[in-house]
């Protein structure tokens, strides 16, 4: 069967989407045929005419669309350029979380929630023999006017029997040009890798306590590939793509403190850089040693918060304010680069709380940190909280960026605030706090913050401009 696989990537976000790569190879392992539709590098009028070329010159037997819930409605909007003429199956977090919403749309004939190696298979055999849709494990279908709601199957436990990732389908662009070089400036061709699924914790703005639920009673949520399986894939990466660099994309990558000793100790044969993410908790001297003198470059820590007690009784991080800096303290020891990743417009945050993930960044100084506005996902525990407390109607705008705005309604934090905000925190927030009233003045002045902002962007550009591209370089 020849399977088209669509990509709403709205963002524009580059690097290859892990879950559509394992697809991919379960397709190619059994014998089957696909390729993708990706409008990451295409503009907003060239996507029509690009899925209309690609369902006319590939002629596939089914349509697979993946999709986050920020891409939802760009999916849509896809679905309705053309009549591909063949089923439409629609997987990934946003089917998973809303399949109702998902399954209302005319032009989708089903859906598969949960993970989808084995449901793809099963429903192509299915498809191909002519067996009945309406009992499969993970889908829900459309049939004789009916719309037939199947539970999900039990979790693949050991993650070593699935198919090895395949990144053909990918344009290269999207190995390029990531923002992890600022690691390993050297390194030209970046891949990203999952050594396990399935975070075992439990964080009120994530889509884990949703999946946890679904899959409660379906075997272990959290399940690992072994060290020796990691070692394969990245090995077979490398011959496939010529990485010179991996992001190991988990969650918590060092919780299994036995596998990651037996990793470092291989791995150390790959001489490849690589990054990765835990959780501060999670840090210990020894680990970062191991990881260090394996290769690792940076570590990306989730902090979300510098307040410990909102990050305690709101976020379920139980993560004590010296851990977090000892953890940063152990990468730095190590000479492991840091990324930290925080949110503002938090559900009953207040411009105090916000000060201490200012104060907590200026004290860690992470090489590089990620601010994102929050955004309450359909599903979520902070989604029905919003939805409770008032901050958010039902209808509320969706937005496709998580920094572009806020959707909650929060005395003191209005959208078009919280992005003046966002953007001052990334400009003064490693920076000397001398600097510090420029910020505040900034902040409380929306035109002096534009006409300042301008120029900053200008000076961008400008530095754009007259910088070498990279292919004068090879």
């Amino acid at each position: 069967m020849k399977i088209l696989f669509i990509y709403p990537n709205v963002a524009r976000a580059r690097s290859p989407q892990v879950g559509l790569s394992s697809l991919a190879g379960t397709l190619e392992r059994e014998g089957h045929d696909c390729r993708l539709m990706d409008i990451t590098f295409l503009e907003d009028h060239e996507v029509a005419p690009a899925y209309r070329q690609a369902l006319e010159e590939y002629q596939p037997d089914m349509i697979g669309v993946s999709c986050r819930s920020t891409e939802w409605e760009t999916a849509q909007a896809i679905l309705r350029m053309a009549d591909p003429g063949v089923p439409v199956v629609v997987g990934g977090p946003h089917p998973t979380i809303a399949p109702e919403e998902v399954i209302a749309d005319e032009r989708v004939d089903m859906l598969v929630r949960g993970e989808g190696e084995a449901s793809l298979i099963d429903l192509i055999d299915r498809i191909e023999s002519g067996a009945d849709l309406r009992d499969m494990p993970n889908l829900w279908v459309k049939q004789d006017g009916e719309i037939y709601r199947n539970d999900v199957r039990d979790l693949v436990q050991d993650m070593d029997i699935l198919a090895m990732p395949t990144w053909d389908i990918w344009d290269d662009r999207h190995f390029r040009n990531h923002y992890q070089k600022v690691f390993s400036p050297e390194a030209e061709i970046f891949g990203d890798l999952e050594t396990s699924r399935g975070c075992p914790y439990c964080c009120p703005y994530c889509l884990t306590p949703v999946m946890q639920q679904i899959y409660k009673g379906k075997g272990k949520y959290h399940r690992e590939k072994s060290a020796k399986r990691i070692i394969a894939e990245v090995e077979k990466f490398r011959r496939d793509k010529q990485i010179d660099y991996v992001r190991f994309v988990d969650e918590t990558f060092i919780l299994n403190r036995k596998r990651l000793r037996e990793f470092c100790e291989m791995y150390q044969d790959i001489h490849l850089p690589f990054s990765f993410s835990t959780r501060p908790e999670t840090a210990s001297d020894e680990m970062m040693r191991l990881l260090a003198g394996a290769g690792a470059r940076a570590v990306s820590f989730g902090l979300e918060s510098g307040n410990e007690q909102y990050r305690r009784e709101m976020l379920n991080r139980k993560t004590k304010q010296e851990e977090v800096i000892n953890a940063v303290a152990l990468a730095k020891k190590y000479d492991i680069k840091t990324f930290a990743f925080v949110m503002i417009g938090l559900p009953k945050e207040t411009r105090a709380l916000i000060q201490d993930t200012l104060e907590l960044i200026n004290l860690l100084h992470p090489d590089i940190y990620q601010i994102t506005i929050f955004y309450p996902f359909e599903g979520t525990p902070f989604y029905d909280f919003c939805l409770k407390e008032g901050l958010i109607s039902k209808d509320h705008e969706r937005l496709t960026e998580i920094w572009k705005g806020s959707v909650l309604n929060q005395p003191g934090l209005p959208s078009d605030y919280l992005v003046r905000l966002r953007e001052l925190m990334l400009a003064f927030g490693t920076r000397s706090r001398s600097l510090w009233p420029i910020m505040y003045f900034l902040e409380k002045h929306p035109v002096a913050f534009k006409a300042w902002h301008g120029s900053r962007k200008l000076i961008s550009r400008a530095t754009l401009k007259h910088k070498k591209p990279t292919w004068m370089n090879a």
